[in-house]
């Protein structure tokens, strides 16, 4: 496995992982019609517009993960990861931990301070992943899907 710059051809993967991976893992936190109306060719149709801001883990032509990292100015964190996707089949087998290491390193480098990153509040294995890679919880907020607010849970870690 690689990490590496996403790349144009990655983005039909990078839209199936992502809704896949909401389908699934979100199921019973976000509303199912919301789950249920996503589609990977209308996700494409905005990933392919930002692909070039992520970094994929590949194997040979194969995406399994992908992380959305972003710099930022936020007074409490000066970056963020603001997404973190692996192919739901092949989690619990090092990617996450690969990507979210990947994203460390190159905000290290940069001279970044602190990083931020956001889940559901009800997405229990997201926040033990979190936690379990050092994060210290933070704050709440909520954020809009659909018709309906959820609600937000953060974790914060030094670099």
């Amino acid at each position: 496995m690689i990490i590496r710059q996403a790349r144009k051809e990655d983005v039909r993967q990078i839209a199936e992982i992502l809704v896949e991976d909401w389908q699934k893992a979100y199921r019973g936190i976000i509303a199912d019609d919301y789950l249920d109306a996503m589609d990977a060719e209308q996700r494409y149709e905005i990933e392919v517009k930002r692909y070039d801001q992520y970094v994929v883990a590949a194997e040979g032509q194969e995406i399994l993960g992908y992380a959305w990292n972003m710099m930022s100015d936020d007074e409490e964190a000066d970056c963020e990861i603001i997404a973190l996707y692996v192919r739901y089949n092949r989690r619990n087998g090092g990617i996450g931990k690969a990507l979210m290491r990947n994203a460390m390193d190159s905000f290290r480098q940069a001279g970044r301070k602190k990083m931020i990153i956001w889940c559901l509040k009800e997405n229990e294995e997201a926040r033990r992943f979190y936690e379990k890679m050092g994060g210290i919880a933070h704050r709440t907020g909520t954020h809009p899907w659909g018709n309906r607010e959820y609600e937000m849970f953060s974790y914060l870690y030094d670099l």
